[in-house]
Order: structure tokens, then C-alpha cells, then sequence
């Protein structure tokens, strides 16, 4: 029974949820200061209060101060307490986003109730609290606008239309001033926000960007499989794997036969087109646990993990034969191409695997090409899985 080695084939984020899922992650991390803070002005707001309204509406309201509290804590432990990815993070992040909100409206909404009805001073001081808890929530919460605007605007905005209710010179002052707070810190937090999702978003592009070029530099441009760096890399890694766990290793290597003679005959172009044929042959005759990768020129080279010598014959074989029974075409011509093929195992290293199978290689072309070779094994490697 084969055991598949798959490749590392995760699907990459997008880079808009990926800004979505680090700006969450930061609002989550700046907040959990503010948790404190908001239970500790509560604590100040309600021993100033209590010679000047009702202490059971104070003590209720602390008391969803408190619940609030002790909810926010709860699940900011549960967001970081695994190893979260992308879409991970977005998910857990929004019952916490949740929590903030209910928490901006608790302050909000709770102000009406708490805010003395004969004292000018306990509600301009109920006011200062609030509008000092505001600008708080826009820097805390600057990661995630919309969380930013909406927790600012729960705070304030109930407060403000009932001042605008009340007759006295006062609450119209206060409600005035509470507007220009609000208009000039909504177009803050835009700017601020827009800043920081640019700056996320330029650091992801210029990553993804790396780790194309890092990609392409790995990539062969005319068969799309490993160029020589990127397979003998890959190829460490797969011995490796195989050495630990005692699993047979076996390797092929391919050469077109009379390739020159194409390019002259055909011209590079058509050159071009058989070796890209090739690597599409290849990629789909072999698991994605084998390396595939071209050495150069028009050899190619097949490491197979978990592939004892036998097997590895019969695998050689056909690709030997579909390669002589799929044409090569390209406008108005065709053509059929083979390849001479050697086959080795029998060791866990590479530098000695690799020159078994090319003289094995070499000898199929000696012995009049199109045609499978295998090398005598050295014995160091199981010959069974």
C-alpha cells in the first residue's frame, strides 16, 4: 500500500481577508487595556453619582458594567487561546466585536438612567466621562472602523439628542460641543482607519509579491514543474522523510532522444513545445508526492518516496510508452518524440541516486535509445513498503 506525501497545497487567503482577519486581531489586542479601563471609570463614575441620583439604578447599571466585563474577558481568552488562522480569526473575532458594542451601549443608553436630573455639575461631569470614554473607544477600536464608529456613536449619541431636549443654555452647549466631537471624530477615525488598512494591505501585497518571485525562481517557465535548484531542494526533503520512516526511494532519469535534431529540423520553437508536452506528461502520470523536475536542457528527473525498484520499472515503462504514443503538435506539423530512460534505488542519497539512474540513462541511449535501463540497486534501502 503507497502512502501519499502530499505537497503543501493550502489555498492562500485573499489579501483583503487577510487585512480583515490582522485588523480584527488588533482590535482585539488594543481592547483588552480598555476592558480595565472602562470598569474602573464605572467604579469612579458611580462613587461620584451616589450623593446625586438613585443608587439601585447605579448598582444595576454597574452590574452590566460588570457582566460586560466579565463576557469581554471571557471570550478575548477564548479568541488568542489557540493558534488561529484567517478565517478562524474572522469567525471567533465577531461575538467579541459583539461584546464591545453591547458594552459601548451600556455606557450609552445606561448614561440616561444614571445622570442626576437636578445636578448641572453630576451630568457635566457624566458628560466629560463619556465623551473622554469616546475618543477612548475611536483610539482603542481605530483598527476596525466600522467598530470604531459605531461604539463612539452608541456612547454619545443618546446623551446628546436628550440634551438637545432640555430648555437650559447649558445642555444646549454641551449638545453642541458633543456634535462637533462627534462630526470631527468620525472623519478622524476614517483617515486613521484608511492608514492603517492601506499600510496592512501594501504589507501583504509586497508579501504575496515575494512569494510569487520566490515561486517563479523554483518553477521551470517551459514544463512548469521544479527546475534543478527547486527539485534537488524538494528532493532532500523527500529522502529525508524517507529515511526516517524506512521507506523505499527510488529514482528516474529522462532524456529526449535526438532533441538537437528536433530544434534543427523543427526549429526552438517546437523544441519548446516538447519539453512543455513533457511536463504536462509528467505532472499527470506521477502523485503529487513525487518530484518532478527538469535538470536541464531536455533531461528530466523523478524522485518516488515509498517506490521500491520494481515499481518503479513498471512506471518508467509507461512513461516511456505514452511518450512515444502522444504526437507533438503545433499549426500544421507533427511528430512523435521518445526518450531514454534509466531507473535506480537502493540509496538515501541523492548525489548517489541521481548519477545511478543518468548512467542507466546513458546506456539506454548506447543501446540504441527509447528505451528503459535500470541500475543494479546498492541494497542500502528497503525494497518493500
Amino acid at each position: 500500500m503507497e502512502q501519499d506525501i502530499p505537497r503543501n497545497a493550502c489555498a492562500t487567503p485573499s489579501i483583503d481577508a487577510q487585512v480583515n482577519s490582522d485588523k480584527l486581531r488588533l482590535l482585539v489586542q488594543q481592547s483588552y487595556l480598555g476592558l480595565f479601563v472602562s470598569f474602573a471609570v464605572s467604579l469612579l463614575l458611580c462613587w461620584v453619582l451616589w450623593d446625586y441620583t438613585d443608587t439601585r439604578i447605579l448598582m444595576i447599571w454597574f452590574g452590566f458594567m460588570f457582566l460586560s466585563t466579565l463576557v469581554r474577558l471571557y471570550l478575548y481568552l477564548v479568541h488568542f487561546r489557540p493558534q488561529r488562522d484567517t478565517q478562524e480569526t474572522l469567525q471567533h473575532a465577531r461575538p467579541y466585536v459583539a461584546a464591545l458594542i453591547a458594552s459601548t451601549l451600556i455606557w450609552g443608553i445606561g448614561a440616561l438612567f444614571i445622570m442626576p436630573n437636578d445636578s448641572q455639575l453630576g451630568q457635566a461631569f457624566t458628560m466629560f466621562i463619556l465623551i473622554g470614554m469616546a475618543g477612548g473607544v475611536l483610539a482603542t477600536y481605530s483598527a476596525h472602523r466600522s467598530t470604531a464608529i459605531t461604539g463612539m456613536l452608541s456612547i454619545l449619541l443618546p446623551v446628546t439628542l436628550w440634551l438637545y431636549s432640555q430648555p437650559s443654555k447649558l445642555h444646549l452647549g454641551m449638545a453642541i460641543g458633543s456634535t462637533i466631537f462627534i462630526v470631527v471624530t468620525l472623519r478622524g477615525a476614517k483617515i486613521l482607519s484608511d492608514a492603517m488598512h492601506r499600510n496592512f494591505h501594501l504589507g501583504y501585497k509586497l508579501q504575496h509579491a515575494y512569494e510569487e518571485a520566490d515561486t517563479r525562481s523554483r518553477i521551470d517557465a517551459l514544463t512548469s514543474i521544479n527546475n534543478r535548484r527547486s527539485f534537488f531542494e524538494c528532493g532532500e526533503q523527500i529522502i529525508s522523510y524517507c529515511e526516517r520512516n524506512q521507506l523505499p526511494l527510488s529514482a528516474i532519469v529522462m532524456d529526449v532522444d535526438h532533441f538537437k535534431r528536433i530544434n534543427d529540423t523543427h526549429g526552438h520553437h517546437f523544441g519548446d513545445i516538447t519539453l512543455s508536452r513533457i511536463g504536462k506528461i509528467l505532472e499527470a502520470e506521477f502523485r503529487k508526492s513525487d518530484v518532478l523536475g527538469r535538470l536541464g536542457g531536455e533531461e528530466f528527473a523523478i524522485l518516488l518516496p515509498d517506490t521500491p525498484l520494481t515499481q518503479a520499472q513498471d512506471l518508467a515503462e509507461k512513461l516511456r510508452q505514452t511518450i512515444a504514443a502522444t504526437p507533438i503538435g503545433c499549426q500544421d506539423k507533427q511528430f512523435s518524440i521518445t526518450v531514454s530512460i534509466g531507473v535506480a534505488s537502493g540509496s538515501y542519497d541523492i548525489e548517489t541516486l541521481l548519477p545511478q539512474a543518468d548512467a542507466a540513462m546513458y546506456q539506454a541511449k548506447t543501446e540504441g535509445r527509447n528505451r528503459t535501463v535500470t541500475a543494479s540497486p546498492c541494497g542500502t534501502v528497503p525494497s518493500a513498503a
